[in-house]
C-alpha cells in the first residue's frame, strides 16, 4: 500500500521546508562522512493490514500503520554537550515537521507522529559525534 510511502514523501517535504540550510536532508543515506549535519529517512516498517469493519463486497476499510525512522547525526568541533544539545533540537524539527503534514494530502492519512527517539553521543578525533533516530509513526485506513 502506497500510504506509508507517500506520507513518507510528504515528511521529507515538510523537513525539507523546516530544517535550516545547514542541514543536509536527504531521502535516503548518502553514505557521504565528510558532513558536520545530516538528516535522512530510513527504514519503512509497515505493520500488519488489520480489517476494521465487516462490509459486504470486495473493498474493505483497512487500517493501515506503519514506521519510518528518521535519523540525524551532528559533528560538533566542541564538545559532547553541545552536539547533543544540536541532536535534540532536530528531534524539536522533526516533531514540528510531522505536525506540518496535512493529513486531507495524503488519502486515508489518520496522523503522523513521532513514536521514541534514541540519542548517541561519543567523541572522536573530528570532535564530539551525535547520533539521532526518531521513530515516527504513521496511521491511516484505506478501502
Amino acid at each position: 500500500m502506497a500510504l506509508i510511502f507517500d506520507a513518507k514523501v510528504k515528511l521529507f517535504e515538510a523537513l525539507n521546508a523546516a530544517l535550516p540550510s545547514r542541514v543536509q536532508v536527504s531521502f535516503a543515506d548518502t553514505g557521504e562522512a565528510n558532513r558536520r549535519a545530516h538528516v535522512w529517512l530510513g527504514e519503512t516498517t509497515e505493520d500488519d493490514l488489520e480489517p476494521v469493519a465487516m462490509r459486504a463486497g470486495q473493498a474493505k476499510p483497512t487500517a493501515v500503520n506503519g514506521v519510518v525512522d528518521v535519523h540525524g547525526f551532528y559533528v560538533s568541533p566542541g564538545g559532547p554537550i553541545e552536539s547533543e544539545r544540536f541532536v535534540y533540537g532536530l528531534r524539536e524539527i522533526v516533531t514540528a515537521a510531522c505536525r506540518l503534514i496535512d493529513p486531507a494530502t495524503v488519502p486515508g492519512l489518520i496522523d503522523v507522529r513521532p513514536e521514541s527517539v534514541q540519542v548517541d553521543t561519543a567523541e572522536t578525533p573530528d570532535g564530539a559525534y551525535s547520533a539521532l533516530t526518531v521513530r515516527v509513526r504513521v496511521r491511516g485506513r484505506q478501502t
